[in-house]
């Protein structure tokens, strides 16, 4: 297995890092250094409560990555299908920058956007070069917190709160329409063909509700009352648009906002499904231990496929095969039936797919493996990092194109590129 050559460690040992949090608020102290990649870094460490330990280096990173192709949703599709098998995945990468950016990104026409708050009053959308992190322009958005990345679609930039949307300009600082109020949205929204999703009903005592706005102005065009638990992003295809709830996977009608079917199989609130096959996947059963396949003609269930490691997560979907996490690594399903095609090897949940490379986290690392099935390609371990009381080692969200990964996790935010 190979690791990127710029691997570090924040913390000497899991032990110090817990006797860190627990010590009370005693004075730390900061150090600078040169990373490896020539970047300079100041460190914060100590032994009280407040130690933020994650990377302080800011934009422009260097060396310069090369990015080609776009990722324009946070699941590349309204589909969530988190694939682009058209575009070329990393098979042999290293990291090149690590920083201080912000959250997990989406990419389009040539800028990365993505979510940013550290130390400043309201979060702010972020217009980047994806080459180096560095900000273009900036939009203040709201004290509170935002939910996921944004979404691309059609020029302008989606990005949802948790009581609100707001519609931004993709190219400059100016927010086109946002609102209205819709409390306990816990996703960010889909959009598709003109239409925004905006999914809500997280919050005790809050109406679940899936409302669709017009994308160019912000008008409601109809609300689904789905009356059960729900916050994961919509999935939209041919013309139905589908959400998953504690009571089952609703089935809604883009054009009207009325039921088509729904199916009590699925009933995790928290599982965001991916429709691709025919089917709609999203996670169900007595514990919400299994991923259930629902016909999308009649609402049937076409397969189960229990005691999956991917708890609440989604699958990944290409046109031929489903890609999920097992005890005995990733593997490829048959969309059919459910059955295993291929193991890819490795370990871990699968995030993405670019090319012919599945980008799968295990905890804090990043595996790469071929969707062929010959087995991991190449990884990198994140950092173990401190943030006030909290140790944590964690990967929060994957960004592939051509050429170039984006990883957001605890430690920072890491830019893979081509081994050089």
């Amino acid at each position: 297995m190979k690791r990127s050559r710029t691997r570090r460690r924040a913390l000497q040992t899991l032990g110090a890092g817990l006797v860190a949090a627990l010590a009370g608020c005693v004075d730390g102290e900061s150090s600078e250094e040169t990373t490896s990649t020539g970047t300079t870094r100041t460190t914060s460490r100590g032994t009280g409560a407040g130690i933020d330990e994650r990377e302080t280096a800011t934009p422009p990173g260097e060396p310069a990555l090369s990015p080609v192709g776009a990722w324009p949703q946070p699941r590349f599709d309204a589909a969530n299908t988190a694939a682009n098998p058209d575009d070329g995945g990393l098979r042999d990468g290293e990291q090149y920058w690590r920083l201080d950016a912000g959250n997990t990104a989406v990419i389009a026409d040539g800028t990365l956007y993505n979510t940013y708050r550290r130390e400043q009053d309201h979060t702010d959308l972020t217009r980047r070069d994806p080459a180096t992190m560095a900000v273009s322009s900036r939009t203040s958005l709201v004290k509170y917190g935002v939910n996921g990345p944004p979404v691309v679609a059609d020029g302008r930039v989606f990005v949802s709160t948790f009581d609100e949307v707001f519609c931004l300009a993709a190219d400059r600082d100016a927010v086109h329409w946002r609102g209205p109020k819709m409390d306990g949205i816990q996703c960010p929204p889909a959009v598709a063909d003109g239409v925004v999703y905006a999914n809500s009903g997280g919050f005790d005592g809050t109406p679940a509700q899936l409302r669709a706005f017009d994308a160019a102005d912000g008008t409601e065009r109809w609300r689904y009352d789905t009356a059960a638990e729900t916050k994961g992003t919509p999935a939209v295809t041919a013309g139905t648009v589908y959400v998953a709830a504690r009571d089952g996977l609703h089935a809604i009608d883009v054009e009207r906002g009325e039921r088509v079917f729904r199916q009590s199989a699925v009933s995790e609130p928290w599982s965001t499904p991916v429709a691709a096959h025919g089917a709609v996947y999203a996670v169900g059963g007595e514990e919400n231990e299994s991923l259930v396949a629902v016909d999308t003609e009649n609402g049937d269930v076409r397969w189960r496929q229990p005691d999956l490691t991917m708890g609440d997560a989604s699958p990944v979907a290409d046109a031929e095969r489903l890609y999920v996490g097992t005890d005995s690594g990733v593997v490829a399903l048959d969309p059919m039936d459910g059955s295993v095609a291929a193991r890819l090897g490795g370990g871990g949940t699968p995030a993405a797919l670019a090319g012919d490379v599945v980008y799968a986290t295990d905890r804090g690392t990043l595996r790469t493996l071929d969707r062929g099935g010959s087995g991991e390609l190449w990884s990198h371990e994140t950092e173990r990092v401190q943030v006030t009381d909290v140790i944590s080692q964690s990967i929060y969200g994957v960004t592939p194109v051509d050429g170039t990964v984006y990883v957001h996790a605890a430690d920072g935010f890491h830019g893979f590129g081509p081994t050089r």
